[in-house]
């Protein structure tokens, strides 16, 4: 039994490896030449063949017989006796829509009721002049069959391994970046030039390991564009709009937990897109734009992080609407003058909303608040810009992995605390004479007053903050900020672990790491602390 769930793992993550090439596929026979069609259909073909032959081999006779009916549809448009429209293409993505259900399903791939679905099949051959899919016995012989045996020869020369296991491999590997370290700073301490020599190539040694065992954990944004797809063909044909999904750099890399977490703040923003941004068919034409509306979806990296970019040329956001509703809900000061940045940044109020009334897409005002929080958690940051009548941008700033980080460690007392370089502007003294008023306080930099926020009173350390204290300048939004602390080590790398559910989010603490002394220490979540900070600053 246990060796029968083991093929039929294996069977299963083969499949979905085809399935989600089909869904691509497919989405792009509504919008495929003549020629990139037949192709585009082969490969679809080709696929559901595959499956029909794996599936049968594991015993999953219902999961075959349904292949078997979509690939007597998908002859039938490949030969040309069935045409291509988006009632065909939906059917087309509901049947494999069950096939994934049943491959992620054993005893659904063995036991389930396919019935309605080969009905619905069966259906779709009546229009094209055929009877029935079960009658086509012989599959027909098609020339690009080869393809189909070198795939699988590639799958044998590739080891799947799985997610959990790879995360796994990292955390080691972060670990040996430690001991690592140790090693290093022992050798340092100690007059040995062989020691030395040793310290340096397991330095070199562990520096290449983490970039390929890092690298392994990278992936193309494209797995995850595909189903963005899917959810904008769906939104738009229940709303009644008419929408096209345009997506650039595709291959731009991201580490696979933040591709994870990232879907649901994308799928959030691309139904918001179909239905405030982009406007009704008709509408549009009035207002003498094409008929179909453009979302545009692209990535890019920039030094350590990643851009990912999502416009529409729909009605896009109204400031005014927005700061109204804000000051009737009491959200806002009445007495405040408009100022459009800010109207724009409060669609991110939970419960604000400029739609009338509730859709079943989007529409009641939650959500937007999740998306900014949810990018948080990422360590990113997202910012929102308009132009009424001509769209909205969204754009989302993340860093690409998420594993391990460089860091700047610092002193408080006789604890280490590490800061997310990235964040990091200059280290230097606190000028003599600046005075801290429970925890905070204003420095003079280079002309410009910029804020302080003690670390030693922020985490409750007590004591009084020593005269030679320094301070860490690091990005507030536009501007800087100040972190007071008593001293600074140096720059570090940091194997990033999660608190624990026992302590939960604590506010200003992004995880914790392990010191080259086998100590833990607290890394510091810099906006969230200076956050945190504004909202408990002393009143004067």
């Amino acid at each position: 039994m246990v060796e029968d769930d083991k093929i039929f793992e294996l069977f299963a993550e083969s499949c979905l490896e085809q399935l989600r090439g089909i869904e691509a596929a497919i989405l792009d026979l509504e919008s495929a030449g003549p020629g990139v069609l037949n192709a585009k259909v082969a490969a679809v073909f080709r696929a559901a063949h595959t499956i029909k032959g794996d599936a049968g081999a594991v015993g999953a006779a219902p999961l075959a017989e349904l292949c078997h009916a979509a690939e007597s549809v998908l002859d039938a448009v490949r030969q040309g006796r069935r045409r291509i429209e988006p009632g065909l293409i939906g059917e087309l993505l509901a049947v494999f829509d069950v096939i994934r259900a049943m491959v992620e399903d054993a005893d659904k791939a063995r036991t389930r009721d396919i019935s309605v679905e080969t009905a619905r099949m069966a259906a779709l051959l009546e229009d094209s002049g055929e009877t029935s899919p079960a009658d086509n016995a012989a599959d027909p012989a098609f020339p690009d069959a080869a393809p189909a045996e070198a795939a699988a020869d590639e799958r044998i020369r590739k080891l799947a391994i799985p997610a959990r296991e790879l995360d796994i491999l990292v955390d080691r590997v972060g670990e040996l970046g430690i001991a690592q370290a140790r090693l290093a700073s022992l050798s340092q301490r100690r007059a040995d030039a062989e020691l030395r020599d040793v310290a340096e190539e397991v330095e070199r040694l562990a520096a290449l390991l983490r970039d390929q065992v890092l690298g392994l954990r990278l992936l193309p944004i494209k797995v995850s564009f595909p189903k963005y797809r899917r959810l904008v063909r769906d939104a738009s044909t229940a709303l009644g709009k008419d929408v096209d999904l345009v997506m650039e750099g595709e291959n731009t890399e991201l580490d696979k937990a933040v591709i994870e977490q990232l879907n649901t703040p994308c799928i959030h923003l691309l139904r918001n897109a179909v239905d405030h941004g982009i406007e009704s068919p008709d509408v549009r034409v009035a207002l003498g734009k094409p008929r179909r509306g453009v979302i545009a979806l692209s990535a890019r990296q920039e030094g350590n992080d990643v851009v990912i970019a999502l416009r529409d040329d729909g009605a896009g956001i109204d400031g005014h609407k927005l700061w109204q509703k804000a000051v009737a809900a009491g959200r806002l000061d009445p007495a405040r003058p408009y100022d459009e940045a800010a109207a724009l940044e409060l669609i991110f109020l939970p419960g604000l909303s400029t739609a009338d009334a509730v859709g079943a897409v989007s529409g009641r005002g939650v959500g937007m608040d999740a998306v900014r929080e949810g990018i948080a958690a990422l360590r990113g940051r997202i910012d929102v810009d308009s132009t009424p009548g001509a769209g909205a941008t969204f754009t989302i700033r993340l860093p690409v992995s998420l594993a391990i980080i460089d860091c700047l460690e610092v002193r408080l007392e006789d604890e280490t605390y590490y800061l997310h370089l990235d964040y990091v502007e200059e280290c230097l003294e606190l000028p003599p004479g600046t005075a801290l008023r429970q925890g905070r306080g204003v420095m003079d930099l280079r002309g410009r007053p910029t804020p302080l926020v003690c670390l030693r009173h922020f985490f409750g350390l007590g004591g009084e903050t020593p005269a030679t204290s320094h301070v860490v300048t690091v990005r507030r939004g536009d501007g800087r900020a100040g972190l007071v602390v008593d001293g600074v080590l140096g720059r570090k790398q940091a194997v990033l672990k999660h608190l624990g559910r026992a302590l939960g989010k604590v506010p200003g603490v992004l995880g914790g790491t392990v010191t080259e002394a086998g100590d833990m220490a607290l890394v510091v979540d810099v906006p969230e602390l200076l956050r945190e900070a504004g909202r408990t600053a002393p009143h004067a």
